[in-house]
């Protein structure tokens, strides 16, 4: 998920606009690869693409004594700017294989495509550079697209708030908070699960910016677990409209997955 709060506070160098133009756009602020969204919107009538190209989960401690992998490919994020502080977001299903191994020897491999989400960014001042701080909210839903085994078949909603701050000497930080409504897993009703995230970044030469992120998630019901993970990754910016990316998520709770590596790359047109 989720996707990075401080790449959106990074300081990458301010891309400008094509020769066909008028004025300039505003800083290249990609919401990946960090689990933590920025506050910064796309400028109206453009449109960023964020995607992973491929991510690879990997869990094999579970009191179960099920190992599991799962790879997805291209999920990508259309962010579409709509107006001077507003934005659309559409988040695409991704190809999704899931490899099981259980403890009596027995394997299950599984593919299909994942739920979709679609949800709006709302800045609510700072989009445009100005101060040290920036405030946005996201409202978000997940539609159930999804195969059976890769959803619940449910839908579910919440609210994100990124907030970033530049602290100075090229270093940013970026929090969000979010709560969501999340059907449990005896299917009775919803209940509601928190996450909170912190990520700080500061360049490691003009077109590398690096970050290090604590995700927390504290998930409520019957089947109430907690997530939490170490995340470190870093930017390559090609060009002004398109960067590369990579890192890994670690995990630091029972319930989170072991390890999360990734690669992914976002351009703006």
């Amino acid at each position: 998920m989720l996707a990075g709060a401080l790449l959106a506070t990074a300081g990458l160098p301010v891309a400008r606009a094509g020769e066909g133009d008028a004025g300039r756009l505003r800083e290249f602020t990609p919401d990946r690869p960090d689990k933590t969204d920025g506050p910064f919107t796309i400028d109206r009538g453009h449109v960023q693409v964020e995607t992973d190209i491929v991510t690879h989960n990997r869990d094999f401690y579970n009191d179960d004594g099920t190992r599991r992998h799962e790879s997805a490919f291209m999920a990508p994020n259309i962010r579409i700017g709509v107006w001077d502080r507003a934005e659309i977001d559409i988040i695409a299903p991704a190809y999704t294989t899931i490899g099981l191994s259980e403890r009596d020897g027995g394997h299950t491999r599984l593919h299909g495509w994942s739920d979709m989400t679609v949800r709006s960014k709302i800045n609510l001042w700072g989009n445009d550079g100005e101060g040290t701080t920036a405030l946005g909210l996201i409202p978000f839903l997940k539609l159930p697209t999804a195969a059976t085994a890769f959803g619940n078949g449910s839908f579910e909603g919440g609210l994100g708030v990124p907030f970033a701050i530049r602290l100075g000497g090229d270093w940013d930080l970026g929090t969000q908070t979010t709560v969501a409504l999340n059907r449990n897993a005896v299917g009775i009703g919803y209940d509601p699960d928190f996450a909170f995230s912190v990520s700080l970044s500061h360049p490691v030469m003009d077109i590398l910016n690096a970050y290090v992120e604590l995700y927390g998630e504290r998930q409520t019901g019957p089947d109430a677990a907690t997530i939490a993970t170490l995340d470190l990754g870093i930017t390559y910016q090609v060009t002004p409209n398109f960067s590369v990316d990579g890192g890994v998520n670690i995990g630091l709770s029972k319930a989170a997955d072991d390890v999360n590596p990734f690669l992914g790359f976002t351009v703006r047109f």
